[in-house]
């Protein structure tokens, strides 16, 4: 081979190939936004007068919008799903992981540690019907919490079963899966991710004041959280290279403490509102200027990657939840939202930018958060049949074929989502509510009262088909729904 083969050849190696590799292991970056239902986002077209999203509107226009995303009713179940593919039933995480008490304290800072700007504190407006924070006390009417058993085959010990893809994981922001009995601080880590930085915990005391995990290590009490999240993320990504790499980045906005973010991330004018002390009204402005900050924010994460780097790579924007009752806005209202299975609790955006993902693409396609559990293993090449055990029973429905056809089928016939207090005790007991809904028609179960609704013609659960006759084709859907609960319950 003459000298001019072997430049040829050195340069294909050195500086090609890093580029071909990226191309057939593309980035994921999966963003979980916390406590936001469909009618937050102007995307969505359904609340008047949402906040200004200019990023996330922006990522609709040029991916794919879900139009029927189903996650759990509140924060820990859903991410549960998210990285089990199972069901709550399946999991025990029925309700919030509560820890014990607070973060350990650091040398400078007391563990109570407060400063300006929160609102409604951890736990504040808490309850269920989703009125706000999380409490973190370690159980609930007398039942005790669950957390992410050790057993739990999860989304990262997926991407290193393949050691030939190459992925670095890692997962920065809010972690609420964890206790003392499943590894504590190093609960992110032990679940399989290479590195973690963020919050343990259903949310910050404060947002201004909180202390920081790092690999299990708590390591400051630091400035505006979701900022230093952010820095936290641009740095991981950047100390990658050319590693193909999947990113969990978990806002706690806009969960409470309810608060009034720096002006440099504001999208509208806020300068009425008081950034120190709690408004007797107008909670929902300072709601609104808290998901515009992350708006703002996520833009600078996305900014922040090179033009190739962003073309090969996955962004998946979610909600944990639906809104809460105190900030929920029409369509949808107070009493069903957060912390309930009516569509103002599961019903959240799901939007996806990405390689060959259709782009301005509205899918109606039933999807539920179990499902990107195999969805994201299938973007990176993985084959979920292939590294899952065979004793792990999962209930995860990859939608990966939707992502290029907006038009294409639904990859399921119905959704699930559930609820409950303490450990999973049966479909029957007073203390497990669920949903269930194929492409028209929903049967739910809340606080032991059966519910029916025709989500086509009442999407907003006021009509309780129940309350009447059934039709034959009303009484057959019904029917069908009800047999489906049962056998899916019989399948553990």
């Amino acid at each position: 081979m003459n000298q001019k083969n072997l430049i040829m050849v050195f340069l294909f190696f050195f500086l090609v190939a890093p580029s071909v590799r990226l191309g057939a292991s593309p980035n994921i970056l999966l963003i979980i936004a916390d406590d936001m239902g469909v009618e937050t986002l102007a995307s969505y077209g359904l609340g008047e007068n949402p906040p200004v999203t200019a990023t996330i509107d922006t990522m609709a226009q040029e991916g794919m919008r879900f139009n029927n995303f189903w996650s759990q009713p509140v924060c820990s179940p859903t991410r549960a799903t998210i990285f089990t593919g199972r069901y709550g039933f399946r999991t025990e995480i029925g309700r919030p992981v509560g820890p014990p008490g607070p973060l350990p304290a650091i040398a400078d800072k007391p563990a109570s540690a407060s400063a300006e700007g929160g609102m409604g504190g951890r736990g504040g407006m808490g309850g269920r019907g989703g009125m706000g924070g999380d409490p973190v006390t370690a159980a609930e009417g007398g039942l005790p919490r669950q957390h992410l058993r050790p057993q739990e085959f999860t989304l990262p010990t997926a991407f290193k079963a393949d050691e030939g893809l190459g992925y670095s994981t890692a997962a920065i922001g809010k972690w609420h899966l964890a206790t003392p009995a499943n590894g504590w601080l190093n609960h992110p880590n032990l679940a399989g991710f290479d590195f973690y930085a963020g919050t343990i915990g259903g949310a910050p005391e404060s947002y201004f004041s909180w202390r920081q995990v790092v690999n299990g290590q708590v390591t400051s009490t630091t400035g505006y959280a979701p900022s230093d999240k952010l820095a936290d993320a641009v740095s991981w990504i950047d100390d990658q290279d050319d590693r193909p790499w999947l990113l969990s980045f978990s806002f706690n906005l806009p969960h409470t403490p309810l608060h009034l973010p720096p002006e440099e991330y504001w999208q509208s004018d806020y300068s009425a509102l008081d950034r120190h002390s709690m408004p007797a009204q107008g909670l929902q402005d300072y709601f609104y200027a808290m998901i515009e900050a992350m708006d703002t924010l996520i833009g600078r994460l996305l900014a922040s990657l090179d033009s190739e780097t962003r073309e090969n790579t996955y962004v998946i924007f979610l909600g944990d939840n639906g809104t809460s009752s105190n900030v929920i806005s029409a369509p949808f209202r107070a009493g069903r939202a957060k912390g309930t299975i009516y569509e103002g609790g599961i019903n959240v955006p799901l939007i996806i930018t990405g390689p060959g993902v259709h782009g301005g693409g509205v899918s109606e396609a039933l999807v539920n958060s179990t499902d990107l559990f195999f969805t994201i293993m299938e973007m990176a090449g993985i084959d979920p049949k292939q590294v899952v055990p065979n004793n792990v029973i999962t209930d995860s429905v990859s939608f990966l074929p939707v992502l290029s056809d907006p038009n294409a089928p639904s990859q399921r016939a119905w959704l699930y989502a559930d609820e409950f207090f303490g450990g999973y005790s049966g479909l029957e007991s007073p203390f497990y509510d669920y949903a269930m809904r194929n492409q028209r028609y929903k049967l739910l179960r809340f606080s032991g009262k059966e519910e029916f609704y025709d989500l086509q013609e009442d999407p907003y659960e006021y009509n309780n088909l129940l309350a009447e006759k059934l039709s034959p084709a009303e009484e057959a859907h019904y029917g069908s729904l009800k047999r489906e609960v049962h056998e899916l319950h019989g399948s553990d």
